[in-house]
């Protein structure tokens, strides 16, 4: 099976990408590895995107096509569940065209959505992170309950060293990167929506629970397509053109990646 698996950016640390392409027995494809690779290895396209970060410009839409074709033309397996691409309409028109070429069309697009109230429990522990001026290693992330009594401290309990909040975790900065995110991202599950191809998945609970309710949904739209006639894929739902909601147990160009972000 070829997925394609989009999430919010609250949820990037705890993103079941790893599970999943062991439970498909497929090879995980994260685009920012693959961005990660060509600059250590200083390849053509890494020197190309090294100077577009030095200059603090968002990778163009054709660099981050030309990557993700050269590790798909390298791809021995015949599926893969990709990580962190495409990031905008110009990208997902792209793949299209690059896995038909290939002869290896997306099978499953899948959405890992955070329910409202989940996304701001973690925006909360987001903006709450704290790391030590010391050792940049030592990280202290406070429960919600802790983070209600508005008493974070500034202490390093690991080393005594001074505590700060990195600019990334600036509440500001946390929601304005999580609205720009689901703006970015409308446009693309609409695109895979109207194809029968979009899954949504509540992302609520542990990663194990969210891969198990994953893993159904996928089989589910995968047996939909099999059994649905005519030649287009079928909608995972009750209606044609719109998402299957699995609840939980009850030319522009990508921004920029931050910083240790997949």
């Amino acid at each position: 099976m070829r997925v394609v698996l989009f999430h919010s950016p609250e949820f990037w640390r705890e993103v079941p990408a790893a599970s999943l392409a062991e439970a498909l027995a497929v090879p995980q494809i994260r685009f920012s590895d693959l961005l990660r690779t060509h600059l250590s290895r200083r390849t053509e396209l890494g020197i190309r995107v090294a100077r577009i970060f030095d200059s603090r410009e968002p990778v163009p839409d054709e660099i981050a096509t030309a990557i993700v074709r050269d590790c798909l033309h390298r791809l021995d397996h015949a599926d893969f569940l990709l990580v962190g691409h495409p990031l905008n309409a110009a990208q997902a028109l792209a793949l299209d065209e690059l896995l038909r070429e290939l002869g290896k069309p997306i099978d499953r697009v899948l959405h890992l959505r955070l329910p409202e109230a989940e996304a701001e429990r973690r925006v909360r522990l987001l903006t709450g992170r704290r790391l030590c001026r010391t050792d940049s290693g030592h990280v202290f992330e406070p429960s919600v309950d802790h983070l209600l009594t508005d008493d974070v401290g500034n202490v390093c309990n690991v080393c005594g060293g001074e505590l700060c909040q990195r600019v990334d975790d600036n509440e500001n900065t946390v929601r304005s990167r999580s609205r720009a995110h689901e703006a970015m991202l409308a446009p693309i599950t609409r695109y895979y929506a109207e194809q029968g191809l979009l899954v949504t998945v509540d992302a609520l609970g542990t990663s194990d629970e969210t891969t198990g309710r994953a893993l159904a949904a996928l089989r589910v739209g995968a047996l939909v397509a099999e059994s649905a006639p005519g030649p287009g894929p079928a909608a995972v739902s009750a209606g044609a053109g719109r998402s299957a909601a699995v609840p939980s147990a009850g030319p522009q160009s990508t921004r920029k990646r931050s910083e240790g972000e997949p």
